[in-house]
């Protein structure tokens, strides 16, 4: 069964538009010739749902079945709601804003209730007073500050986390480098670094595309369990078997030394796992130092994951360091401020469909939402097109279709397609496309 998400009415922060546009100039006569179909245009993507690899689903069965993993059904079903519900650790500097305010109010009233002025009041009693003043301060906090904790991932909650996100993330992160792949079609990674690697769901996708290219995985998650795990998957659920890649590196820290560096860098559902906004920016600045080409940034697609994966787009694009400057490669057409961060409403996020894996139920065809950031090292191409992105669900009516785009200008534009109005070929791209899709027009 297929979530259904409630996407919110978010029409009027879209400029609509009348100036026309039509498709990329560039491409008109390979569409006049075939080499193009509508149906097909170059700005889409071709991953429309994904299953796990045949290989490391019979490794991930073995290792549920040994494990009498049916049991942790239940609780594998409320980590995975805990997981889409959690928000942003409270920062410290709003946390004693608000005790001070409150501490504010309550001192008021509990010093109003007393019969005479606090300069006529003894010691004992101004001690009594703030006693009972810290309490309700506290217990006030307790209810309005919201209590987060890092997960700590034993050998139960890692089985419970792959039963639920290694499949929904292995999808996410196909879907992901497709844009890679699909811009880049002779690129070629040499390496690859994982930070919060968990099960391997980041090296089960790189090597869908460049299984062969890559020479070095280096995997890092503070969980041994997890390290433990994934390394367990790509034997095939089996102790005491050669592990099928070679140079694959697995550590519990982020390396100190900056001089290795990584084609492409990943942080994929991990930055959550950091206390504060200071260590995910700190932990952002590592691994941008890391990469030699690509930092990928993936976060669940509800506000507080979008927050993570805008935060780390804005601290890398803001760079001062000339030689480490970078631009967004995907999903973003521009490098302005993100025009939904700045609407404070809804997210910037997409959807992926998987299919869950046959071994827990029946095979069932679900989605999730996701937000994600591809930075690149360097400046942005001068052939870039920059066509703008699909970023929610095309309406399609009779004989008209709309379109909500985030543009190369950096606004959010909400364009309707009708037959009287734009030539066939346009008209029939903007009616082809999907959420997330590229846009080939001008």
């Amino acid at each position: 069964m297929l979530r259904r998400f409630k996407i919110s009415h978010f029409s009027s922060i879209y400029a609509n538009y009348s100036t026309k546009v039509e498709i990329d100039g560039s491409l008109r006569d390979h569409f006049d010739t075939n080499v193009y179909k509508p149906r097909n245009h170059p700005g889409r993507t071709k991953i429309k749902m994904v299953s796990i690899p045949p290989d490391i689903q019979k490794g991930i069965k073995v290792i549920l079945e040994d494990a009498g993993a049916k049991a942790l059904q239940q609780e594998s079903a409320e980590l995975d709601n805990y997981l889409h519900s959690r928000r942003l650790p409270p920062e410290d500097d709003d946390i004693n804003e608000k005790t001070a305010n409150i501490y504010k109010t309550v001192s008021k009233k509990v010093y109003s209730a007393m019969s005479k002025d606090k300069t006529m009041m003894t010691k004992d009693e101004i001690e009594n007073c703030e006693k009972k003043i810290q309490t309700t301060v506290f217990n006030v906090l307790k209810k309005n500050v919201y209590r987060w904790a890092n997960i700590s991932y034993d050998k139960s909650t890692c089985l419970q986390y792959l039963m639920v996100r290694g499949v929904p993330e292995y999808a996410i992160l196909v879907r992901i480098l497709d844009e890679i792949n699909r811009k880049l079609p002779n690129y070629k990674p040499r390496s690859f670094f994982d930070f919060g690697s968990g099960v391997g769901t980041g090296t089960w996708a790189v090597n869908t595309f460049w299984k062969g290219d890559i020479f070095e995985y280096f995997c890092v998650d503070t969980s041994s369990h997890m390290n433990d795990l994934a390394r367990l998957i790509l034997c095939g659920g089996r102790e005491n078997v050669v592990l099928p890649l070679k140079a694959y590196y697995q550590r519990q820290f982020l390396p100190a030394s900056t001089d290795l560096k990584y084609d492409i860098v990943l942080s994929a559902f991990s930055l959550f796992e950091l206390p504060s906004m200071k260590s995910r920016l700190e932990t952002i600045q590592k691994l941008w130092n890391k990469t030699e080409d690509f930092l990928i940034i993936v976060e669940q697609g509800t506000n507080a994951g979008f927050h993570i994966v805008n935060e780390a787009r804005e601290f890398v694009l803001n760079a001062t360091d000339n030689n480490e400057k970078g631009y967004a490669f995907a999903p973003c057409p521009n490098n302005a401020i993100c025009p939904r961060y700045l609407e404070h409403e809804t997210p910037c996020n997409f959807i992926m469909k998987y299919e869950t894996l046959k071994f827990l139920s029946n095979i069932e065809i679900r989605a999730d939402l996701f937000s994600y950031v591809i930075l690149r090292k360097g400046e942005r191409p001068a052939d870039d097109p920059q066509w703008p992105r699909i970023v929610r669900a095309p309406i399609v009516r009779s004989k008209h279709t709309i379109c909500r785009l985030c543009t190369a200008q950096g606004e959010l534009k909400e364009i309707i397609f009708s037959k009287g109005k734009y030539d066939q070929t346009t008209y029939r791209c903007a009616r082809s496309s999907n959420w997330g899709d590229l846009l080939p027009v001008k």
